[in-house]
């Protein structure tokens, strides 16, 4: 059976929805992370986390970075994509959105204050945007999914990123949209396969920074 790896930091960050992908599909999987990064860096294929090293069954070991070309990857291998183009452009497109508030979000863990509070203002500030834009889609959609009646990458993407926002605070308990919002992460709960990556994940991201 193929088995994979996961290399990235203690956190979920860009690493976690590679994690939800697997687990979700029910891969045999496992994390790896970096003991001494400055020492292992030269060791990844471009110098960068994520890595995702797949071991295949002939004992070929493949290794993929990038994590949109990661996320993709296991997608398309586990059904998880669009059905056609048009939803992959779909798709495409939501995770694109998703990054203009991750770019700043970002900004918000750095030791600067300067640089926190304009990472703060400017990540609620197109998150907002994108609570509008999205709920809208949510709403027109009207399944609990981004696209289709299906669980697929851009929900898993989407509900990664949203629970991370608001763990670093970037989220507050209230945002426009909240009750489409609110319907989309039931809609995942209520899916056996996601529900099993939810309990596993609680254990795994206890001692994660964010």
């Amino acid at each position: 059976m193929t088995r994979y790896e996961v290399y990235y930091s203690r956190s979920t960050g860009f690493g976690e929805p590679a994690r939800t992908l697997l687990e979700y599909a029910g891969a045999e999987w496992s994390d790896k992370h970096p003991e001494n990064w400055e020492t292992e860096k030269h060791l990844t294929p471009y110098g960068k986390l994520p890595v995702l090293i797949e071991h295949g069954d002939d004992g070929k070991v493949v290794e993929i970075v990038e994590s949109d070309a990661i996320y993709r990857y296991l997608a398309r291998k586990f059904g998880l994509y669009g059905q056609d183009i048009q939803e992959d452009v779909q798709q495409d497109t939501i995770i694109s959105q998703w990054k203009d508030v991750l770019a700043p979000a970002f900004l918000t863990i750095q030791n600067n204050e300067h640089v926190k509070q304009y990472g703060t203002e400017k990540a609620k500030e197109a998150s907002q945007h994108l609570f509008e834009k999205h709920g809208e889609l949510l709403k027109k959609n009207g399944t609990g999914h981004y696209v289709g009646n299906r669980t697929t990458l851009a929900d898993i993407f989407a509900y990664s990123w949203l629970k991370t926002l608001k763990k670093i605070g970037i989220v507050g308990e209230s945002f426009p949209h909240q009750e489409d919002f609110d319907h989309f992460e039931a809609t995942l709960a209520s899916d056996p396969k996601f529900k099993r990556y939810l309990d596993r994940a609680e254990v795994r991201c206890a001692n994660y920074k964010f």
